[in-house]
């Protein structure tokens, strides 16, 4: 399967001068794990991510609300190409010890896949999951 069938597409995004706080504000409101950071002058170029761990370690160490997001954000991004298989993702999960891959197409930002995303569409997990509800209805 590809990436492209997986991969979540509404991406969140960020300017490097977002305040952190903003950006834990986003996270929690939009229900997301992590906002993508892109040049401003270039809106479909990510320069950096900011995970929920990223805003978590910068609260724990005392930095100040207002911190640009480029203080915080993990630099190193670890892309792959929509068209890869979801084997491929995984292994480069692994090698670069990542939860989640910026996913491009054209070397324009597509999308964020996380290892959750995988998990979740596994067939056998998604009827586990449904029994497990339709389980939880019953006894209710």
């Amino acid at each position: 399967m590809k990436i492209s069938a997986v991969a979540r597409t509404n991406v969140v995004t960020c300017s490097p001068d977002t305040p952190i706080r903003e950006v834990a504000e986003i996270m929690i409101k939009k229900n997301i794990g992590s906002v993508i950071v892109v040049d401003p002058a270039k809106p479909t170029g990510p320069i950096g991510i900011v995970g929920e761990r990223d805003v978590v370690k910068a609260f724990a160490a005392g930095l100040d609300p207002s911190t640009p997001a480029s203080e915080i954000m993990s630099k190193l991004l670890v892309t792959i190409d929509a068209d890869a298989h979801v084997a491929e993702a995984l292994l480069l999960m692994r090698e670069a010890n990542v939860r989640r891959l910026v996913v491009t197409k054209g070397g324009e930002l597509y999308g964020v896949i996380a290892l959750k995303d995988i998990v979740y569409d596994i067939p056998l997990l998604k009827n586990h999951r449904r029994l497990f509800h339709q389980r939880k209805n019953i006894n209710t």
